[in-house]
């Protein structure tokens, strides 16, 4: 029988070397090692762990037969861990590698140890290692497993048959990287305390090598698509709760909470959330990665660096996310009104999509407890067995803070998903460049066709003009719908805001109409003038803002307006928008804008000014300055404020629809002052089609943004 096997040995059975030596850290592996290390020389390879190890009977038994099923018969290891071979073969693979194999092997169940050399060329003709002259030598003394552990093998083969380069390393960290448990790559200073910790080392490689095998290795929490970082600092005197989302594309979005009990004082945690579907990093198929989070996945906690067992993946559900899921839960029941969104929790994530780690201490929790609530037991603290946290209100606090970041994650990813949608709905399809496409495959057609068919041809591409000249006109009747949609909201956005402020004064001449019905004297009051005044005085501002729509003129009229005075106009006619806020109007007297009806100039710079006031809204300092310059060719306005400033590596996002970095606050969302994230899209939108270039640029000294719109004449 062992004849016939080896037939299946080599290139039949294992392929190629990086597969061979593949199966012998897998062997490592099912011998429940924590390390390996491949040693590399010019003319070696070494396989050393500090696995469980073997004794000279197991391994004239085992190793040395061929084909033995025992591996078959012991589904897990005594870690649990799944065996990953059972043919009996993957030790055998060495053959494929070299000609000249050297172990050296102590055992954690037996006393003792043993070295042995294995001569391949004449087990190949045996079929038997021991009948091929195998030698076993045990030895009197025992020694460390190179020289650091005192049980493991080492497997030594020499007379390679290959060159290893950093390729086939890459190649190997490929079939080896869902055996290495996530912990150390993402917590390296806690990685001892991973209970099944499997670390695969290289040694006597270039750097190039190790940095192709490494990389390869972490491939598997490269297809994050966002972080949750956040904590508790301080929390039994009133601190608050942090928490901070990033996206992958650099969208961050931030929120403070208050402690449900502020039972809990401190607490940090940093939690990776993964796409599991479609095309994943290094190459990784999508079923294995899926296998990988389920087996490593969820989040867990590390108590002073020690990690508690007990709380990790779909098994231990403690932040019922499992739950949400089966009940198809779309509403947080933690979130404030004012941070969600409808359906937004669609987009929690299950613990099989997600890795990370919270860091608690419970003997600080004790010290910061104090000793009545140390009487109490309410404190944050392991039960005797040390796999779990008490179940007590400290522990759901903990819960709590760290559930609150994670249904604050689904609000935003599901929103940004809405938003993208949103988006793309509002793009405008060109034509041109499928047209020329097709005028091009024409011609190409034409030149090899017969001479009756290329006349055909040529009849019909003549009516490509026509296409385009209808085309052109399209997009001109578009442009112009554009320019009066952007406009109308602008203006609707306006008419809500003055609907608010216009709110407060309603409620003061409602109550004087109740007195005057009621037979009251407040004619003599001077809150009725003052009442009255401040009404005429709204009801004006309110007509300015819609004055750019009232007259038709302004409203299809184009020309070419003096820059100076139409910017005063429409500061003027946006007063109530902007009190509080200085505007520093220093565009040259001589400037001429493009030619655009008032229309589209009112939609674009009250929009942007709109925009900088929200941006300003915690600034000491609140200051518009409004500055152009001439050329020839043509010219630019610069707009600059004193907010908050933009991240100019990614601020062309900020022009699309429904995308936004400001958070505003509610009250101010409530006057219907921004925050939904499509005045800037407005003055994109109307500054294309009036062929302008909008951008936001390197702030001008002492303020915070600057944004450009040019064009050219």
């Amino acid at each position: 029988m062992d004849a016939a096997l080896l037939r299946e040995l080599g290139e039949r059975l294992v392929g190629k070397p990086h597969i061979a030596l593949a199966e012998l850290v897998k062997n490592c592996y099912d011998a429940d090692a924590s390390e390996v290390t491949l040693r590399f020389t010019p003319d070696s390879i070494t396989v050393i762990d500090n696995g469980d190890g073997m004794s000279p009977d197991e391994f004239k038994s085992y190793w040395l037969r061929i084909g033995t099923t025992h591996k078959q018969n012991t589904m897990r290891t005594a870690k649990n861990r799944p065996v990953t071979g059972s043919k009996g073969v993957g030790r055998l693979s060495v053959q494929f590698l070299g000609d000249e194999v050297e172990v050296a092997s102590r055992s954690k169940k037996y006393a003792g140890q043993f070295t042995a050399n294995v001569d391949w060329t004449g087990a190949r003709k045996a079929g038997d290692l021991v009948k091929a002259g195998a030698s076993v030598t045990k030895l009197a003394n025992a020694s460390l497993i190179d020289g650091k552990y005192a049980h493991g093998t080492s497997v030594r083969i020499s007379r390679l048959k290959k060159t290893w380069y950093a390729s086939d390393l890459q190649e190997l960290a490929r079939e080896l990287w869902f055996l290495k448990p996530p912990a150390d790559l993402l917590d390296p200073e806690n990685a001892k305390d991973v209970p099944d910790v499997f670390d695969i080392k290289l040694d006597g490689v270039t750097k190039t090598a190790l940095d192709a095998f490494t990389d390869q290795m972490n491939q598997a929490l490269e297809n994050w698509i966002a972080t949750v970082e956040g904590g508790l600092q301080n929390g039994r005197n009133g601190g608050l709760n942090e928490v901070t989302v990033t996206f992958r594309d650099g969208d961050t979005f931030t929120a403070t909470y208050q402690s449900k009990w502020q039972s809990l004082d401190q607490a940090q945690y940093k939690i990776y959330i993964f796409k599991l579907s479609g095309k994943q990093a290094g190459g990784i198929a999508v079923g294995d990665a899926r296998n990988y989070f389920k087996k490593y996945g969820g989040v867990h906690i590390y108590d002073n660096g020690f990690r508690l067992p007990f709380y990790g993946g779909d098994e231990q559900d403690w932040l019922q996310l499992e739950i949400a899921h089966s009940h198809r839960l779309n509403k947080s029941e933690l979130l404030p009104a004012f941070l969600q969104v409808q359906s937004g929790l669609n987009d929690l994530p299950t613990n099989s999509r997600i890795f990370g780690i919270v860091r608690i201490s419970t003997s600080h929790e004790r010290v910061a407890a104090g000793e009545i609530e140390i009487d109490k037991g309410r404190y944050l603290n392991v039960q005797v067995t040390r796999d779990r946290l008490i179940d007590n209100d400290s522990f759901e606090e903990l819960q709590h803070s760290v559930r609150w970041a994670m249904d604050f994650y689904a609000m935003r990813s599901y929103e940004r998903r809405q938003r993208e949608i949103a988006s793309r709905r509002l793009e405008i399809p060109s034509t041109e460049e499928k047209v020329s496409e097709i005028r091009k495959k024409l011609f190409q057609i034409s030149l090899d066709a017969p001479s009756e068919l290329a006349d055909e041809i040529y009849a019909v591409s003549s009516h490509f003009e026509e296409l385009e000249e209808l085309e052109a006109q399209r997009k001109s009747a578009f442009e112009e719908e554009r320019i009066l949609l952007a406009a109308l909201a602008t203006t609707g956005m306006a008419a809500i805001a003055m609907e608010h402020e216009m709110h407060k004064e309603l409620t003061i001449l409602n109550d004087i109409r109740e007195r005057l019905n009621e037979g009251g004297n407040v004619l003599s009051e001077p809150q009725f003038l003052d009442t009255l005044n401040s009404w005429a005085e709204r009801a004006s501002n309110a007509r300015k803002l819609f004055s750019p729509l009232m007259h038709e003129s302004d409203r299809e009229k184009r020309n070419a307006y003096n820059g100076r005075k139409l910017l005063a106009k429409i500061v003027d006619n946006s007063e109530v928008l902007l009190r509080g806020v200085e505007i520093i109007n220093e565009i040259p007297d001589s400037l001429k804008l493009p030619p655009a009806t008032l229309a589209a100039w009112n939609a674009i710079l009250q929009n942007v000014l709109i925009n900088a006031v929200n941006a300003m809204l915690d600034s000491d300092v609140r200051r518009i300055k409004c500055t152009a310059e001439r050329y020839d060719s043509g010219g630019v306005l610069y707009i600059s404020d004193t907010g908050v400033g933009v991240r100019l590596r990614d601020s062309d996002d900020l022009f699309k629809p429904f995308i936004r970095r400001l958070e505003i606050p509610d009250e101010r969302k409530a006057l219907g002052m921004g925050g939904m994230g499509i005045g800037l899209t407005i003055v994109k939108m109307v500054a294309d089609s009036l062929g302008c270039i909008v951008s936001f640029v390197d702030p001008f000294p002492n303020y915070k943004t600057s944004l450009k719109i040019s064009w050219s004449e």
